[in-house]
Formats: structure tokens, sequence, C-alpha cells
């Protein structure tokens, strides 16, 4: 049975729809987005009372979705609110009203349940063993220390872009007294987190200001990949950017590139946040995750209906692994004809690596390519590794760098043979380097070996043996059939082998 689960994020700021989409074969996919920006906290005060006006653009907004999720036909709607609304007075006046006026189910949730939620769509979208998570909104900061992939402590601050703009940014430019009033503020905060103190890990942030840090940095840096997770920029390179916001007027922000021009008055709130907690950690880099509360939503109802073995705390072990078999499945691949190239292809990089020696992460790599090389068979069978290199180039692959998963599109594209146009292509060659090349050569070549063993798609290759004797690489095939077409296909890739690694291939 297929299903369409609806997630609303309303947070001070802005508020968030996504649709997802889960299939009958256990795949699930982004299928709608839309984001408004709504100020829900603007003029609350210190009195906390949710303005009429604001109150009004809000629900406007959660009309629309409402809306939407009738015409996408949405089976599920979950829906939360953050710190806005659980530290208003007139919370539960105002969640009645939108389930009056909207229908939705709005629920305001704690610190503690979206510094969690926020957790688990980190965690099975980063990979990242130990770090520092913050969520960063309109008018808190969630903050959790992250060890072992497990959230060791937690705590939400009472403070966010919009509600320290509004209280400390009271002109066209930031100020250095202003700068270090604000700065004293967040401090007092953070000194009361002793667990956090120089422990110089990395930080991974999560919300709009977290994300327009990146695409400024990219467009400082003409950065050739459009895409915001999984981004990384030292603190070397955040300060630098910092100290350029910081002697910018409104209108100046405004063109700033990268930066969305309804974040602009905010920015400065946002992003002194993270340079006092990059400070108080001693952060070592700066990672973006594109995934948070909402994504964590998500993947707490699937993983609890569907993949009951994530277990209670939803942390997907092998988050790579999860979601390569997600996309195969997504792109109805022949699963069994995959599962069985990415085995042989495995096989052939452990008994030759004394030829390769390539690394580790390459092995995960190879994986992820053999596993996805016909997926470009959805779009059109000829010329389909070529559709196979993009989608795994544009692909929701989490675990892999923005560099790896270029390295892993090109293997896919080359599982047939080499085709200059990889390397002509601009986004390519700016990521990889000379090694990078030869890294992608020699897996492809192993996969090219790998499917040519598959050639019928009939697993007449059971197991095989790849060794390396005497100056010669040795291919030994275990099948209860002559494999006489596995035998001829591989044989093809004798010259391209012998140039690669240097020695000849014997096939037995």
């Amino acid at each position: 049975m297929t299903e369409r689960i609806a997630v609303i994020d309303l947070g001070s700021n802005s508020a968030r729809l996504i649709v997802m989409h889960i299939y009958r074969n256990g795949a699930y996919n982004l299928v709608y987005h839309q984001k408004e920006a709504v100020r829900l906290s603007e003029g609350m005060g210190t009195n906390l009372v949710l303005q009429p006006e604001a109150m009004t653009r809000a629900i406007g907004s959660l009309k629309t979705f409402a809306q939407m999720c009738e015409l996408i036909k949405v089976d599920r709607v979950l829906a939360v609110a953050t710190a806005a609304v659980r530290s208003a007075t007139n919370r539960n006046e105002f969640l009645d009203r939108v389930y009056r006026e909207t229908g939705i189910p709005l629920r305001a949730i704690g610190g503690e349940d979206e510094a969690r939620l926020g957790f688990i769509g980190v965690i099975n979208a980063i990979d990242i063993q130990d770090g520092v998570l913050f969520d960063l909104g309109g008018a808190s900061t969630e903050v959790t220390l992250i060890r072992g992939r497990r959230a060791r402590e937690s705590l939400s601050l009472p403070f966010g872009a919009l509600n320290l703009t509004e209280r400390f940014v009271t002109g066209d430019k930031f100020s250095e007294p202003q700068q270090a009033a604000m700065r004293q503020f967040i401090q007092k905060y953070l000194d009361q987190l002793p667990w956090l103190k120089n422990v110089s890990l990395p930080l991974i942030g999560v919300g709009g200001t977290a994300r327009n840090i990146a695409k400024m940095d990219q467009k400082r840096k003409n950065y050739p990949f459009p895409k915001v997770h999984n981004y990384r920029l030292g603190p070397i390179a955040f300060n630098d950017l910092w100290r350029t916001l910081v002697k910018s007027s409104l209108p100046q922000r405004r063109k700033f590139p990268g930066l969305s021009s309804e974040r602009a008055d905010i920015i400065m709130a946002g992003s002194t946040i993270v340079k006092c907690l990059m400070e108080h950690v001693n952060g070592s880099s700066l990672i973006i995750s594109g995934c948070g509360v909402r994504e964590g939503m998500f993947w707490e109802y699937y993983l609890t209906a569907k993949e009951p073995n994530a277990g209670p705390d939803c942390i997907i072990p092998d988050i790579l692994d999860h979601s390569t078999q997600n996309m195969l499945r997504f792109y109805k691949g022949h699963p069994e004809h995959a599962n069985q190239v990415a085995l042989l292809a495995d096989t052939l990089f452990e008994g030759w690596h004394a030829l390769h020696r390539q690394g580790p992460r390459d092995r995960k790599l190879l994986r992820v390519a053999a596993l996805l090389h016909d997926i470009g068979i959805t779009i059109n069978y000829y010329d389909h590794a070529r559709h196979s290199a993009y989608l795994v180039e544009n692909a929701r692959l989490f675990g892999l760098t923005h560099r790896e998963q270029m390295l892993a599109a090109v293997v896919a594209g080359w599982h047939h043979s080499l085709a200059a146009k990889y390397v002509r292509n601009r986004l390519y060659s700016e990521f990889l380097d000379e090694m990078d090349w030869q890294t992608v050569r020699r897996l492809s070549l192993l996969l090219a070996i790998a499917e040519s063993l598959e050639t019928t798609q009939l697993s007449i290759v059971k197991d095989l043996r790849a060794t390396v004797s005497a100056g010669q690489a040795r291919l030994t095939l275990l099948s209860d059939a002559p494999a006489l077409l596995e035998r001829e296909a591989v044989g093809r890739h004798k010259k391209w082998f012998r140039k690669e690694l240097g020695v000849d291939l014997i096939i037995e």
C-alpha cells in the first residue's frame, strides 16, 4: 500500500510543508515542498504574547498547506509548532484557532522534543560520529552533543535569529556596541553548558541561517555544485564571512550573493549565534545539514512503521547503504542483478587490491556505483549509463561528501567503458583532480568486469576468485554452466585492464 505523509513545521520565522510518498516496495521520496515566511514570534516581547497580525499570517500559510494536502491527497498529517508557540501565553488559543480554521492537528512540542527530532533528522543524513548539532530557529536554538552517533546532552536556548534581532539590531548597521551586547548575552547562556566548552568537534548546523551561510560561502568560492546538504567550511572561512557581513548595511545585505533577501535583516543575529558557538566549542569545521526536524518527524514515523529493526532511537545503522537501497527501489531497478554485480565487484576489489591499491572509502563508492549503475534505464535504455551518472550525481545519497558523490556518479557512468565526455564535464573536472580520475578509472574497470560477469542477469557466475600471481591477474569463475557469454564480455576489457593496472588478465 502507498502512503503520502505531510510534515508541517511551524517555526518562529517560517512555516514549511513537505510531502513524502512511501511506495509499495518501501521506497520513499520527497514529492512536494513549500515554505512561507510568517515571522510568528514578531512583536512577542517579554510578555510572550503571539500578536494578532502574526497569528493571521501563520494561519493564512497553514490554510494554504491544508489546501495543498487535500489536492495532493495526503493520507496523514504530522504537524508541530516550535519555540514561538510553546513559549506563548496564548498558545492554547492559537492552537484551537488553527484546528478550527484549517483542520490541521498542530501540536506544540517542547525544546527537548525539538532537539530529539532534529537529531534524528541529522544523524540519518550526515555521516558523523562526534559533533555538536545546533538547530537555529527564529526564537530558539537547540544544541546537542553527539558522541558515537548518540545524543549525549541537549538543551534548548531561548534565543534565535528573530528575537535577538528585535532585541539588539535596532538600525541599518550592526554597530560594535550592538555586537558586544549580543555576544555577551549569548555567552551568558553558553557558559551554562560546560559539556560544550572546548570540545573541538565539528559544528553541524540546521536551519535557514546555516543554509544561508553555506550559500554565501559557495558564492564567494564559485563553488560549482549548488547542493547545500553536507557542505563544509572551516572556521577561518566562516569568520571571514562574518566579518564581511558585520561591516555591511541592510541594503547591501539584501544584495549579498547567496543570502536570501527575506533573511537580510536577521542574518547578523543568526550568524553571531553561530560565531559564539564556534568559539565556545572551538569548532573544527561547520557542516550544513539540509535535514532537520521535518525529516526527523518523517523518519520517526517511517522507521517505526516500516523498519522496526532501526530500534526505538530511530537511528539507521548504515545511512549510505540505506539511502542507496532506497534509491534502487525508487527507480525500480533490478535488485537481484544490482546486488549480484555489487557482490562480484567487491570480490574483485578485495582479490586485486595489490594491483589497484584503493582505500576502504573507495570500496564503499564502488558498492554504491554497482548498486545504481543501471537505474538510468528508467529514463532510456540507450545511453543509460549517462543517465545513471546524472541520477547518482543528484540523488539524496547520505553519507557521501560532495566529491565522493561525483566519484560514484562517474564510476556508474563508466560501467561499460571510459568516455571522454565525463572528463570534459565542467562539474566533474572542477571537483576531481588527477588522483581522483585514476581512482575513477580503476573502480570503473572493476565495475565493468563485474557487470560483464552478470551479462545474462541470470547469476550464472555464482562466485569467483580474483588473484595475482607471477605478474598476472587471474580470474577464476565458479559457475554451474559454461558462462560463455560472461567470459566473452570480460575478455573485451583485457586491453583496458592491461593499460590501467599494468598486467595481463587471465580468465579461467
